[in-house]
C-alpha cells in the first residue's frame, strides 16, 4: 500500500484520471518532464495577467513574442470587465472529507449588481481551438470551495476566460452553471476514488497507447511507452 500524497490538486487528479503511471512519475518519482509550448505559454500569460490585476490602473504591455498579441487580447477584452478583484492567484488548502485538496485561483472579481453586489470566480485559460463547456467543471468546482472558505463569503457565478490561440487570437468567455452540491457531491467521489487508487498503489499506465500517452511530457522515461513504440516500428 502507498501513502497518500500531503495534498491534492486539480492538476494531481488531471493526471491520475488521464494515466496512474504518468501520476506517479510526477508525483512520487518526481520528474519534472518536457514542458510543452502550450504550457510554456500558458505560464507567461497568466504572469502577465497577475501583473495587471495586482496593479489596475497601470498599462501593461510586452515585446514577448510568444504572448505579444494574447496580452493584446487579455488588455482589450478581458481586463476591462473587471472591477473589484478581491483574491489574485490566492493559494487555498482544504480538507474533503479528510483528504487534503489544495489549488491555487486565479481571480474572485466584485462586480456591482442590481441588489448589491456578486462575487465572481474567473479563470484564465490559453488554448489553440474554442473548448468544449463544462471541460474545467471539477477544477472550477474546487476553486469555489477555496475562494468560499478564504473569503467567507459566497461566490455566486463562475466564468472561464478563454484566450484562442488561432492566427488572430481571440477572447471566449464560458460562463458556468451555477455549481451546486450536485457538483459538490460529483467532486468529493472523485478526489476519494483518486486517493483511494494512490492508497492503493495503482500506478498502471492507463492511457498507454492514447492520445494522452503521445503528449505526456514524461513518455521519454516511460518504459511502457518506450516498449509500445518499439513495438510499432517492428
Amino acid at each position: 500500500m502507498s501513502e497518500r500524497p500531503v495534498v491534492f490538486s486539480a492538476s494531481s487528479v488531471n493526471a491520475f484520471q488521464t494515466c496512474h503511471l504518468q501520476w506517479w512519475l510526477t508525483y512520487v518519482a518526481g520528474e519534472t518532464g518536457v514542458q510543452s509550448e502550450p504550457q510554456r505559454v500558458g505560464i507567461k500569460l497568466h504572469d502577465f495577467a497577475e501583473r495587471s490585476l495586482r496593479n489596475l490602473g497601470t498599462h501593461y504591455t510586452t515585446d514577448d513574442p510568444e504572448i505579444v498579441d494574447l496580452a493584446k487580447v487579455w488588455n482589450r477584452d478581458i481586463l476591462p470587465t473587471y472591477r473589484w478583484p478581491l483574491l489574485i492567484e490566492a493559494s487555498f488548502q482544504l480538507e474533503i472529507n479528510d483528504i487534503p485538496y489544495s489549488g491555487i485561483l486565479d481571480a474572485v472579481d466584485e462586480q456591482d449588481v442590481p441588489w448589491g453586489s456578486a462575487l465572481i470566480l474567473r479563470d484564465l485559460k490559453s488554448t489553440g481551438s474554442r473548448p468544449s463547456a463544462g471541460k474545467y467543471r471539477f477544477a472550477m468546482t474546487g476553486y469555489k470551495l477555496g475562494a468560499e472558505d478564504l473569503l467567507g463569503r459566497k461566490i455566486d457565478a463562475a466564468q472561464l476566460d478563454y484566450i484562442v490561440r488561432t492566427k488572430t487570437p481571440y477572447y471566449w468567455p464560458e460562463a458556468l452553471d451555477p455549481i451546486d452540491d450536485d457538483d459538490i457531491n460529483v467532486f468529493a467521489a472523485t478526489l476519494e476514488t483518486v486517493a483511494n487508487g494512490v492508497a492503493q498503489g495503482d500506478y498502471e499506465p492507463t492511457g498507454l497507447g492514447t492520445w494522452a500517452c503521445k503528449t505526456c511530457s514524461h513518455k521519454a522515461i516511460c518504459g511502457p511507452y518506450q516498449r509500445l513504440e518499439e513495438t510499432t516500428r517492428d
